[in-house]
């Protein structure tokens, strides 16, 4: 019997380990349609959602390189994920992006290097989208308490938004008064969600030197009180990309009935540089 045990344990010592195969992923690209119907290709795909055949590979943060114990021919499907609501703890894969597919020759101990490439889906509404390009505003000053009314368009190269190949020409921006300033705008126009559950998403671009709030107002009757959704922080000068997830908000009981206004505010009390908010390419979108 010791004997058995012992060959039997050389036997498994002896099987070899599977060789897996790789796949690298730098990063993803957006198409987006030439006729500006879908507006500007910049997003913040942080995240690659991977499967193989039928089995999930896992959540990938980029760039990165994936072992894979398959070989052979197969089909690669890659889903685009980013931070919800800027939050690195709510990783989800964008609903809006249809995923990548590719089918790969896998080879072990290779890598094979994709560069997935994503649209939007055929059924999104776009039903707001501000870029500032036609020199023109779509957000006006609200708020009872609001002391300062700010919002203006820049031309200056150094305070316009620029990503890839975008021809980007203007930039919204809010400036503030030093000492104690409220400011607050909202969109003109008035918006009829969907509440059967379907995801709606504010997208936006921006630039701050000052923390400032994203929210909705929920119009149902002559008494509007604003939601805060998320706070956005400082970003030393840098333009960030967000994912703000309305659908959890706009299904509320208590808003049955209510259209719906986007919401910015900002409270600063500064006694040294002028807070200044930079926006651009946004973009409220649901099924």
């Amino acid at each position: 019997m010791v004997a058995l045990a012992l060959i039997l344990f050389f036997v498994s010592c002896d099987k070899e380990e599977p060789i897996p195969s790789y796949i690298h992923i730098p990063a993803f690209d957006l198409n987006v349609l030439s006729n500006g119907t879908q507006g500007s290709n910049a997003h913040n795909i942080v995240d690659a959602w991977v499967y193989v055949g039928s089995d999930f590979i896992g959540v990938f943060e980029l760039p990165t390189t994936i072992p894979i114990l398959k070989e052979g021919e197969q089909e690669i499907l890659i889903v685009a994920g980013v931070k919800k609501n800027a939050l690195s703890t709510s990783r989800v894969p964008y609903p809006f992006f249809k995923p990548y597919k590719i089918t790969q020759k896998l080879t072990p101990a290779l890598i094979d290097t994709l560069f997935p490439v994503v649209t939007y889906n055929s059924s999104l509404n776009f039903v707001w989208m501000e870029d500032f390009e036609d020199q023109t505003i779509s957000m006006e000053k609200s708020g009872n308490t609001t002391t300062i009314d700010s919002m203006s368009i820049t031309d200056l190269p150094s305070e316009v938004f620029e990503w890839d190949d975008d021809d980007n020409k203007y930039s919204g921006v809010i400036s503030m008064d030093t000492g104690f300033q409220i400011f607050e705008h909202s969109t003109v126009k008035l918006f009829d969600l969907p509440r059967g559950g379907q995801d709606i998403y504010l997208e936006l671009n921006f630039n701050t030197n000052t923390e400032f709030i994203v929210g909705i107002y929920p119009i149902t009757g002559s008494v509007v009180q604003g939601v805060p959704i998320v706070n956005l922080y400082p970003t030393d000068g840098k333009w960030k990309k967000v994912y703000i997830s309305l659908k959890e908000d706009v299904n509320s009981a208590a808003y049955q009935g209510a259209e719906f206004r986007v919401v910015f505010n900002a409270q600063t009390n500064s006694d040294g540089k002028i807070p200044k908010i930079y926006l651009d390419n946004i973009k409220l979108i649901h099924f």
